[in-house]
């Protein structure tokens, strides 16, 4: 009798506790979710650092305190300050501009990363404007209150900056 008791709890617990459930479509509910709060967070930041007095400050108000930047032909800046630098120099710049749009995101857990493209716009020395166009890739992390900050920022071009046509 204890054998066949025994025998009923495994049989009822595999048949229930293991068999798939309706939670999977809330699941990926979640999941659209998640990436559309990413992209959302992205063009906020972007809103934020185009619309800003002191778009560095801005910038950098969407990043972690131990942030790091993948910079093109730089070592890792390590930390919010290191990477405030990185963002510092380019905007030191002549003629300076950057816009940027994600066009992907994706979450797991507490992480998340969004991609996009973006655009560069300078002077070379004789004061003719150039583009560089690139793409970029941000890891965020979730915070304990549910924003998405950055984690990780890296950045490269798509080829050398090219004379912007008028």
């Amino acid at each position: 009798m204890r054998r066949l008791l025994a025998l009923s709890a495994v049989s009822l617990f595999l048949a229930f506790g293991c068999s798939p459930t309706a939670e999977h479509p809330v699941q990926e509910a979640d999941l659209d979710a998640e990436r559309a709060a990413l992209i959302e967070a992205d063009r906020a930041m972007f809103e934020a650092y185009s619309t800003s007095d002191n778009s560095v400050d801005a910038l950098m108000a969407h990043f972690v305190d131990d942030a790091n930047v993948l910079a093109p032909d730089a070592p890792i800046a390590l930390g919010k300050e290191e990477s405030r630098a990185i963002f510092a120099a380019l905007e030191a710049m002549p003629g300076y501009s950057l816009t940027w749009s994600p066009s992907k995101a994706d979450a797991s857990g507490g992480l998340g990363y969004t991609i996009g493209t973006y655009r560069i716009e300078t002077e070379d020395p004789e004061g003719n404007p150039l583009a560089i166009d690139g793409k970029y890739m941000t890891v965020w992390k979730k915070q304990p209150d549910g924003t998405w900050r950055v984690g990780v920022d890296m950045f490269n071009a798509d080829g050398p900056a090219q004379p912007v046509e008028k």
